[in-house]
């Protein structure tokens, strides 16, 4: 798996910065070191937050957070349309993944690239199953995965989940019933955006 330098301004959060931000983000990692979760879905409960690739500054920033709560590196995988482009691989296939540092001890895994989100699924269940030792945790982007408001088949290959929700914008019902479909034990909580 090729190790690179980030070069990648999606991450970047323009006007947003300072000590609020970096206190909340503190609170939640918290939250997630203690729920013992190694691979953690982050997924937007509708679409009011904007396209799942808008995720990836709040990605960079819990992990970053979550470094100062664990032992070793922390990974993240954005969302899986950001992913370099190519052929789709077979579940079981042992293509290799990129990783670069993003981040002081954060480093960004992206799966081989695929063409829509049955064989996005496969590459990120392939990838988290081969992720390289000295990765603590890994968060993982479940945008795009499934229309919003559904919980996606890819949500079986992390531990657990944190719905992320527009706040003021998002409506109470809808986080509820997202909460309620996902499988017995995952719900790690929810993050308000926003």
């Amino acid at each position: 798996m090729p190790i690179g330098p980030s070069d990648d301004v999606r991450y970047g959060w323009p006007g947003a910065g300072g000590e609020g931000l970096s206190l909340a983000a503190n609170r939640i990692a918290r939250a997630l070191a203690r729920s013992r979760a190694k691979v953690i879905g982050l997924l937007p409960v509708d679409d009011r937050l904007g396209p799942p690739e808008r995720l990836a500054p709040a990605l960079l920033r819990l992990a970053e957070a979550l470094s100062g709560f664990v032992a070793d590196e922390v990974g993240i995988v954005d969302a899986w349309p950001t992913w370099p482009w190519g052929d789709a691989f077979a579940y079981g296939d042992a293509a290799a993944a990129r990783i670069r540092r993003v981040g002081d001890r954060v480093l960004e895994i992206a799966p081989p690239p695929c063409g829509d989100a049955p064989a996005a699924s496969i590459a990120l269940a392939n990838t988290l199953a081969g992720r390289p030792k000295g990765i603590d945790r890994v968060l993982v982007s479940l945008g795009g995965f499934a229309p919003p408001g559904v919980v996606p088949p890819a949500a079986e290959w992390v531990d657990g989940i944190v719905l992320m929700v527009a706040a003021h914008r998002s409506r109470q019902r809808v986080v509820q019933d997202l909460g309620q479909r996902m499988a017995a034990g995952k719900a790690l909580g929810a993050v308000l955006l926003g």
